[in-house]
């Protein structure tokens, strides 16, 4: 089956989700000097974003996925809970109950970042188990939403929802309705998992449970048949970070390597798989096939700064490698860009004549797109590389480049522009970062100081010895 044709059944796809909800917060900021008052850093705060997390990220990578989703959740009576209902009613979903306790702090986990790493975490919660008054009334909303669903996922990150009785009615109803239910655990007691279809616990979760190691592919393998046994489950998903995922069933076991270049930022990958998982099961995709799907989604969205979803399109485009209608002017680019924010995206720029493309501008490309969400390639006009390099470059003209590059998965937007350098871009599209490789020359990158301003930041790259376009052409003249 085609990539196309798989991610057009997650349109008819009925999910039934339920879970801990949380709201996850980013603070970016800079640290310039140590505070009088205590030995400790100042954080200078430049801006914001707020996002669903928990089993919300794991409704968000579901909408994004095309599915039609039923979600039920637990929040608190207090401001966040209200920014929770705000973010639920930004995905137009229609469907959805939030149980809401007098007494409760709605989950909120805060993140400082600086740079683009994050420095520190602080958390708000309330983890007690609901009560049966509120279980009776979740049982009957689970009654009256779960007939007609293809896959039922309960996302516990053990913060009350998924008592003991819940999870084991949810079991119990899906099986008797024959829908296959997919569990992502993080209760240390997996006997209130037990007859679950699929389990989807990470590598460390896993070893805690079964007090085995994880490491290798036939000791996941053991864990997982351990599981499979214990507790009566027909399949175990372990998420084993930079190594893959393994499936492991009673009969055979399947591993996927990780399709991840370079880890980010893993908050939110394992939210990311189970919405693919759940989103295949149902349409009965062969496994090989689902595990590949699910290890591109987690590539993707561990490139990237926060809980991060993936979308049809970056599906599509990490099989096909579309390229078209990424060269744009300056007035198109920030139309999309506005698009962008509002979204929430990071948006990275970087610039260069790229008249040769080599292995050297590749990997620095890759790795600056590993820094934001959409990275814009600014590229020296024929004219403006006239300017810099001499009357006899480029080599190649500004449309042969432009497609070149626009061929590449790790670049999003393309602009050409005439001058020395990209200043006048840079101030009109206000990017969130500025990338330049190691061998640039200058000790301040062009629009530094302007991106600062802004709260951005500007970053040089590592880059590869002894290649460049110019020795190559030196070469080749030889």
């Amino acid at each position: 089956m085609k990539i196309r044709e798989t991610l057009r059944l997650f349109k008819k796809t009925n999910v039934f989700l339920i879970g801990d909800i949380m709201l996850d917060q980013y603070i970016f900021g800079k640290i310039n000097r140590i505070s009088p008052e205590a030995p400790v850093p100042v954080f200078l705060k430049s801006k914001s974003k707020e996002m669903l997390g928990g089993s919300g990220n794991v409704l968000s990578n579901l909408i994004s996925l095309g599915t039609n989703t039923f979600y039920l959740s637990l929040v608190g009576k207090d401001d966040n809970a209200l920014k929770v209902r705000k973010l639920l009613n930004k995905l137009n979903l229609k469907n959805y109950y939030l149980l809401s306790e007098k007494t409760r702090k709605t989950t909120v986990k805060t993140r400082f970042i600086v740079n683009s790493q994050q420095i520190i975490r602080v958390d708000e919660e309330d983890s007690a188990y609901i009560n049966t008054n509120l279980e009776d009334l979740l049982i009957n909303k689970i009654n009256s939403n779960i007939k007609g669903k293809d896959v039922v996922v309960i996302s516990d990150y053990n913060k009350g929802i998924i008592t003991k009785r819940i999870s084991k009615y949810i079991i119990q109803k899906s099986n008797a309705l024959k829908i296959p239910i997919i569990i992502d655990p993080k209760n240390e007691d997996f006997s209130i998992y037990k007859n679950a279809t699929i389990i989807t616990p990470n590598q460390l979760e896993i070893s805690k449970v079964t007090q085995m190691k994880a490491q290798s592919d036939k000791e996941a393998e053991a864990c997982g048949k351990i599981i499979i046994k214990k507790y009566n489950v027909s399949k175990v998903l372990i998420t084993r970070g930079e190594k893959g995922l393994s499936l492991v069933s009673k009969r055979a076991s399947v591993h996927s390597p990780t399709a991840a270049k370079e880890v980010f930022d893993v908050s939110g990958a394992g939210d990311t798989v189970l919405a693919v998982i759940a989103a295949c099961l149902p349409n009965q995709i062969e496994e090989k096939k689902i595990l590949s799907l699910a290890n591109k989604a987690a590539g993707k969205v561990i490139a990237k700064i926060g809980t991060s979803t993936i979308s049809l399109d970056e599906l599509i485009k990490s099989k096909t490698n579309i390229s078209k209608d990424k060269i744009l002017d300056i007035e198109t680019l920030s139309k999309k860009l506005r698009i962008d924010k509002e979204k929430g995206l990071k948006i990275g720029f970087t610039n260069g004549c790229f008249d040769i493309l080599h292995y050297g501008h590749i990997k620095y490309l890759e790795k600056s797109k590993l820094y934001c969400d959409k990275l814009i390639v600014a590229l020296n006009s024929d004219k403006s590389v006239r300017l810099i390099k001499g009357k006899n470059r480029p080599i190649n003209n500004q449309v042969s480049r432009a497609s070149i590059i626009s061929s590449l998965n790790c670049c999003d937007y393309i602009i050409i522009f005439n001058e020395k350098t990209p200043l006048s871009v840079i101030k009109k599209i206000k990017p969130d970062l500025i990338t330049k490789g190691g061998d640039y020359k200058n000790k301040k990158i062009v629009g530094e100081n302007e991106v600062k301003k802004w709260g951005g930041t500007a970053l040089k790259l590592d880059f590869i010895n002894g290649l460049s376009s110019s020795n190559l052409i030196k070469k080749l003249e030889k």
